[in-house]
């Protein structure tokens, strides 16, 4: 019996040892990353969606077929549909476009992205194709729609901006690290001027402690307290005339 048990423990054991080797070998992936932008993509991704980055580092291993910039589009319907993102890559698998996988947890293209649709010039662009008097997205529409939603909320940036800076690159991993070092510049940009506001702040009031005025001023005040002028005397000086 003893026997039988220990066999059974050390069986449990080197299972558990494996998969927390595998999870080690997925949490080190993101330790290692060397590309700055995909390492601030991840984290832009996990904080948005509030999901932790070494998960969405996982997904990106376990599944080579998913591109970074898919990413958000698998995420996006995580949070939505509340479904676990292996359900989604399976569909995936099976040739399911991402227009059939929103629509299969209902997630209607033309709701969550109505905000970042935009038609006619100079951003606009033609969206999927018409069928049954309804557009059906295709798979590059979704992605896009998916990143500049992601990109606009996140950084609070209107959707023209994003499409604008899209023009320029052609991964949204790009997008998302020039928009990452804008906002950055921009809050540097930001301290510096408070800092500098404060400095000036602390050097005037230096500088009046320092001028005559304020001397003066001390001296009056000194006075005032010494015969008993002072403002609670005055005050209480008037009352007793009364």
């Amino acid at each position: 019996m003893m026997k039988k048990l220990s066999l059974w423990l050390g069986l449990v054991a080197i299972l558990l040892a494996f998969n927390l080797s595998s999870f080690a070998s997925d949490i080190n992936l993101g330790i290692s990353l060397g590309d700055g932008k995909l390492r601030s993509f991840y984290f832009s991704l996990s904080d948005y969606y509030r999901i932790p980055e070494e998960q969405i580092i996982i997904i990106k291993k376990r599944y080579p077929i998913i591109v970074e910039e898919e990413l958000p589009v698998i995420l996006l319907i995580v949070r939505e549909a509340g479904v676990s993102p292996d359900v989604i890559v399976e569909l995936r698998r099976k040739g399911y476009s991402w227009y059939d996988i929103l629509i299969r947890f209902r997630i209607y293209p033309e709701v969550v992205f109505k905000r970042y649709i935009i038609y006619g010039p100079p951003y606009g662009k033609a969206w999927g194709y018409h069928k049954k008097k309804k557009v059906v997205f295709v798979d590059d529409d979704i992605i896009f729609l998916s990143n500049v939603k992601f990109l606009s909320e996140y950084y609070r940036e209107v959707p023209d901006v994003v499409i604008k800076y899209k023009e320029k690159h052609p991964r949204f991993v790009d997008v998302h690290y020039e928009i990452y070092e804008h906002k950055k510049g921009e809050r540097e940009k930001f301290k510096e001027k408070e800092e500098k506001e404060f400095r000036e702040r602390d050097r005037e009031q230096r500088d009046y402690r320092d001028s005559k005025d304020y001397m003066n001023q001390k001296d009056k005040d000194f006075y005032n307290e010494k015969e008993g002028k002072g403002p609670k005397e005055k005050h209480r000086g008037k009352k007793e005339k009364d």
